[in-house]
């Protein structure tokens, strides 16, 4: 399909500003694409000159691989473009230029989880400050955990607005000193990766100005998204070039909550003194006329004035017919007779042959944790109809997950504590008890399991030896009963792999506990303090708060499922078949206490009435859900009419009342086409080090840490790795630089590397080994001079195109001597190794020489293996062509990984015994 003349226009205007509004279903992608092929090809410009941002992960990883489809046939190279989320865009500046921080090598971002807890563990200092009990007295009812949620949501909300400057209220200096607390131990969180990365480029006239010679052509996706620290660090970026393009559409402006503020899409245009192009995207690809009529007239109901770009959508020749295709599906005051109809429904569909897969469907909520709508996926579950579900909060409830929760408690309990056949000691939860119960119950059925899980229980009762942390339980604990079975499993999806999935989750949610119990091993000592942590805050608060299953960026409607998302979760994503709930909604009202804050804080500057606000995101967000649809759009509800209380309620009910029921005979079944599931096309990237050598080790180990992310019980072996490289890195930038190399800055920054590794991993190296660590490093400096003073880059990321993925590769270090480019591998180990791993490393050089090629115009010449450990090198010389049987394996193994050929087990005896997953190989019984 050709472009239309918008897309075109957008597509051939590069130079200076411009905005395009983009409305759903309108070829925003596609015209973006076509933007940077346009860019590069025709015009010439180079990839690293070129920003372009995305609001997910997803959509990044879209845009990488249709450009990368597009771009082929020429000489295009990937890991040039700064292309991804605004959040690991400025990741890549902070890492960049990680000397100019406030941050120190090694330091760690806190996701959402890790920032309540590191917040909890800090409480006890903010409750020193003046204020704390005035700000909590009416809410009493807050314990410590509601506390700390409570003041990460206005430090989120502060950092992404940009609030600057001290303020001596409670919340201001707790602000401060949140703040300190994270950079003194090199902590970063979510939110305050784009205020640094501005402060960087903002405070340091020559990085800025590097940088801004470097990006000349920005592109900002989903700008309607945008919080105002984004904002600044985008025309900061882009304020000597001028060429910014930002895409969105007002209508669909629905993160608010999260800091986004719609006025920088409404006044983008007033940024520039010079003329600022604006191109309208309105013809929607996507939906059925009827649908898009629907949605118009819904956006249309509530007036905007100037808080609004005016758009006139409409839809191409081949859609312009009046077919009904919006109906209602309602009953009345019957949540057991609305279960039934949907169910029917469904299942109407399928075998009347309209849909192939109850994937074409997906229904969307406010929140699907919501009582009622949990209730309606069970239901249609026991219908025979598959639910995927993932962030319905029921990962706790799960069968798999209660049962090893179960076993942990059976096991770490003491005898004084004995749960079954006697009295209770322990104050334990309900949930707890329902787990414990269950436990029982498969006790009473499988006596060869229990016996198993008694014997386990029996080395933790009086622990005499070295037994690891809970890491290492879990561990054997999924080593038990029909645990084996479900290890072994071999299905394809999301949902079939669901158990697998969660057991994953539930892997890293046990290495947290580990971590933030800062122990290294289990002890007669310890164990009942880390016991009580475990069970009383840390899975309890997990549980309290929620914690989503297992989401696929490319599987993002799994086959034989509905999907059931929230509206938020929903944004980006299309569906032939949309049912849309929550009817009974209403524009959420902000109490007066955090208006207060927010005007104190915040500067309002009257750019939306604020009386209006909570009308204008209501209507956005049910724009957003409804214009999912493709070929019909269903609003759901349980019609109540009596009382206060009405559903649907006031701001539905005009545009409600005038859609046909599905069963009014307006919507012909017979001539209702409903599309498949679009894949979405993603090229998975593969490394040499991380994916190709991992599978030959192990097929079965492969599968478990790498498709279902199991999490590896860390050895001080592979810290100790990580230690060096960091430091070598630090030695190898400063002579790109050409900083001299002090010593004594040397062993600072080793030693602080060490402290920040150590507090991320939770793991601890003895003195010698420390000393020698440090040690390896200066004799690097002492005996290296040829390779660092020679160095260009370091830890280069190259992609590849080969065939349908990409092969990717970071290189440690290249330097450029007479004859051309030469790559550095280092290795923490002796060169004393056996001929099976040399080879190894021989066959990763010369693929890292392939991709250096395939990415540079300059003459690779091979490369160099550096062991650390005892200073020696291996030379390692590249011819073209050196690399073909290398990938020629690499394909094999890819198409192994894609078929999911993950049976065998091939670790030898020797290193089943130090693996995860002995218990599964070999026969092997280490309990």
């Amino acid at each position: 399909m050709s472009l239309n003349k918008s897309q075109k226009e957008a597509v051939e205007n590069i130079y200076g500003p411009m905005l395009i509004i983009a409305g759903p279903g309108s070829g925003k992608t596609r015209t973006l694409v076509e933007r940077m092929v346009y860019m590069i090809k025709d015009k010439h410009i180079l990839p690293e000159e070129i920003l372009v941002s995305t609001f997910t992960e997803r959509a990044a990883r879209e845009l990488s691989t249709r450009i990368t489809n597009r771009l082929s046939d020429s000489n295009f190279h990937l890991e040039s473009v700064y292309i991804g989320t605004i959040h690991s865009i400025c990741l890549k500046i902070i890492d960049e230029n990680i000397e100019y921080s406030k941050l120190k090598r090694g330091y760690k971002v806190l996701e959402n989880v890790d920032q309540k807890f590191f917040m909890f563990s800090k409480l006890k200092l903010f409750k020193d400050i003046e204020g704390f009990e005035k700000f909590f007295e009416k809410k009493s009812y807050f314990n410590n955990w509601k506390k700390s949620e409570a003041l990460l949501k206005w430090f989120n909300r502060f950092t992404e607005e940009g609030v600057e400057g001290k303020n001596l209220t409670f919340l201001g200096k707790a602000y401060e000193l949140y703040k300190f607390l994270l950079l003194k131990e090199n902590r970063l969180d979510f939110s305050m990766i784009q205020s640094e990365a501005y402060r960087i480029l903002k405070e340091n006239s020559k990085i800025l100005e590097k940088f801004q010679n470097k990006i000349k052509y920005i592109m900002i996706d989903e700008y309607q998204d945008t919080n105002s620290i984004q904002e600044r660090l985008i025309l900061l970026i882009g304020s000597k070039s001028k060429n910014i393009c930002v895409v969105g559409d007002d209508d669909q402006g629905i993160y608010r909550f999260r800091g986004a503020t719609i006025k920088n899409i409404l006044q983008f245009e007033s940024k520039f003194d010079e003329e600022c192009k604006i191109v309208k995207l309105e013809t929607n690809y996507r939906s059925e006329k009827d649908i898009v009529k629907f949605c118009r007239e819904w956006i249309d109901s509530l007036y905007w004035g100037e808080f609004r770009h005016s758009k006139e959508l409409v839809v191409p020749e081949e859609k312009n017919n009046d077919r009904t295709r919006v109906v209602k599906m309602s009953v009345s005051n019957s949540e057991g007779k609305w279960q039934e109809r949907i169910a029917e429904f469904l299942i109407f569909l399928k075998r009347s042959g309209k849909i192939q897969d109850f994937n074409q469907v997906a229904f969307l909520f406010r929140s699907v944790r919501n009582k009622k709508i949990v209730s309606l996926a069970h239901y249609l579950e026991y219908r025979g109809i598959g639910v995927y579900s993932p962030r319905s909060n029921l990962f706790f409830s799960r069968k798999e997950i209660m049962e090893v929760i179960g076993v942990f408690l059976y096991v770490l309990l003491r005898e004084e504590n004995r749960i079954f056949n006697g009295d209770i000691k322990l104050d334990i939860s309900d949930y707890y008890r329902d787990c414990l119960n269950q436990l029982e119950k498969k006790f009473r059925s499988n006596e060869e399991y229990r016996n198993n899980v008694e014997d386990l229980k029996k080395q933790y009762q009086k622990i005499d030896q070295k037994i690891g942390k809970l890491l290492e339980l879990y561990y054997k604990i999924i080593s038990l009963g029909e645990f084996q079975n479900i290890l072994e499993n071999l299905k394809e999806g999301v949902l079939e792999n669901r158990v697998l999935y969660n057991l994953g989750i539930l892997s890293k949610i046990i290495e947290k506990a580990d971590i933030l119990s800062k122990v290294s091993d289990l002890t007669e000592e310890n164990i009942q303090k880390i016991t009580d942590y475990f069970f009383t805050m840390h899975l309890k608060y997990l549980k309290d708060s929620g914690v989503d299953e297992y989401e696929d960026i490319k599987e993002f409607a799994p086959k034989g499922a509905v999907s059931f998302l929230t509206i938020h979760q929903s944004k980006g994503l299309e569906f032939p078949i949309v049912i849309v709930g929550s009817l009974d909604a209403a524009p959420d009202i902000e109490r007066d206490d955090e208006k207060d804050i927010e005007r104190e804080f915040i500067a309002f500057d009257d750019f939306e009435p604020e009386y209006r606000i909570k009308d204008f995101d209501f209507w956005r967000l049910y724009y957003t859900a409804f214009s999912r649809a493709k070929n019909l759009l269903i609003l759901t509800c349980v019609e109540i009419s009596k009382g206060k209380y009405q559903v649907p309620s006031l701001p539905f009910k005009s545009i409600y009342e005038r859609i046909p029921d599905i069963l009014s005979g307006e919507l012909d079944f017979k001539e209702l086409e409903v599309d498949r599931i679009n894949d979405i096309d993603l090229k998975e990237s593969y490394s040499y080090t991380s994916h190709f050598l991992k599978y030959k080790e192990c097929p079965f180990k492969y599968k478990l840490d790498k498709i279902y992310d199991f999490q590896r019980i860390k050895s001080p072996e592979n810290f100790y790795g990580t230690l060096v490289h960091q430091s070598l890195e630090y030695i190898n930038k400063k002579a790109i630089d050409k900083i001299p190399l002090n010593e004594e800055e040397l062993e600072i920054d080793y030693y602080l590397g060490y402290e920040g590794l150590k507090k991320s991993e939770g793991i601890f190296l003895n003195k010698d080994i420390l000393e020698n660590g440090l040690k390896q490093i200066k004799e690097y400096v002492n005996n290296g001079f040829e390779i660092y003073s020679k160095a260009i880059e370091v830890e280069k990321e190259l992609y590849v195109l080969r065939n349908e993925y990409l092969i990717e590769g970071k290189l440690d270090l290249i330097i450029e001597i007479e004859e051309g480019l030469k790559i550095v591998d280092f290795k923490t180990g002796s060169s004393e190794i056996d001929d099976e791993n040399l080879d190894n490393y021989i066959n990763q050089v010369k693929l890292y020489c392939y991709l250096l090629k395939m990415n540079t115009n300059k003459k690779v010449v091979g490369g160099e293996i550096y062991f650390v450990k005892n200073n020696q090198k291996i030379e390692i010389p590249y011819e073209q062509g050196d690399e073909i049987e290398i990938l020629n394996d690499f394909d094999t193994i890819t198409n192994k990984i894609k078929n999911n050929e993950f049976s065998e087990k091939r670790l030898s005896p020797k290193k089943c015994l130090k693996c995860e997953f002995k218990n599964h190989c070999f026969g092997i019984n280490m309990l």
